[in-house]
């Protein structure tokens, strides 16, 4: 799987697996991310501006094929959105209608609705003043009781939120895409790694857009996008470390370490002494 744009080189990602994308440029970024999402959602996109996935043969991927969850991070009202709103009451419906108890439990309800109504009216020798029948709107009924999110009735925390807006919006039948904007907002380090491992237990490809170090170094997959277009050249690094360590010892966090501080513009031999010391105590 694919993606290209008109601010970076072609994007080669790990389907079903973390793909991790980080730009120099702040404008860049909010541009593949605008563009990427807009296709996603199947709005329409101007021809000279684009982000989408395309086929080992080049040709633009219909965004209908795919099921986009973008979980925006930043947001602390993730649960109040009414996408969410919707899809939870989408799912009452349904448990009403499919589960036996439920749909018991709902049709006395309905009836005691309509004995109530027979019991009310304005009677006089002129006129009489009676409540209309009704057909039930479930969605509207169920909203007269309103939302409660909770975890053995304590609030939830920043990551079970999300867990809740992923699982909530994962498709049956589509390919599921997910998108997952800046992780680290509203995260100590040590729940960004929780985190991080809760998104690999979806298998989805997911795509992650992050500038956290702790992220960009742990992953494997990673694109460090350039201002002129490129990607840094990781596999150029691993290559080059190959040279002057056994090759079993050059572990991915390694070369994203130092493809990072290069992304960077740091020079790492400033460190040097640094990891003389290190490496004499090792």
């Amino acid at each position: 799987m694919k993606i290209a744009s008109h601010i970076t080189e072609v994007l080669k990602l790990k389907e079903r697996s973390m793909n991790i994308i980080t730009f120099e440029d702040t404008n860049q970024c909010e541009a593949f991310i605008q563009n990427f999402t807009d296709y996603m959602m199947n709005k329409e996109v101007e021809d000279s501006q684009f982000a989408h996935f395309i086929s080992d043969d080049y040709e633009t991927m219909s965004p209908k094929n795919f099921n986009p969850i973008i979980l925006n991070c930043g947001d602390r009202n993730l649960l109040g959105q009414k996408l969410i709103e919707d899809k939870v009451y989408q799912v009452f419906e349904e448990q009403i209608i499919n589960y036996e108890v439920a749909n018991h439990s709902f049709l006395k309800f309905e009836q005691s609705l309509i004995d109530l109504k027979n019991t009310l009216g304005i009677y006089d020798d002129d006129y009489q003043i009676e409540l209309q029948p009704s057909i039930f709107k479930l969605r509207r009924l169920l909203k007269l009781f309103g939302l409660d999110f909770h975890n053995d009735l304590e609030d939830l925390n920043e990551i079970n939120k999300r867990k809740v807006f992923i699982d909530l919006l994962i498709h049956s039948t589509k390919e599921n895409i997910l998108i997952v904007l800046f992780p680290e907002s509203h995260l100590g380090i040590r729940d960004i790694k929780v985190f991080m491992q809760l998104l690999k237990k979806y298998h989805f490809t997911t795509i992650v857009f992050t500038n956290h170090p702790s992220i960009i170094i742990n992953e494997e997959n990673i694109f460090l996008c350039k201002i002129n277009k490129e990607c840094h050249d990781i596999e150029k690094i691993k290559e080059e470390l190959s040279l002057f360590i056994p090759e079993e010892m050059v572990r991915h966090q390694l070369t994203n370490m130092i493809a990072y501080h290069e992304f960077l513009g740091e020079n790492l031999s400033e460190f040097e002494r640094y990891f003389k010391f290190i490496n004499h105590y090792n």
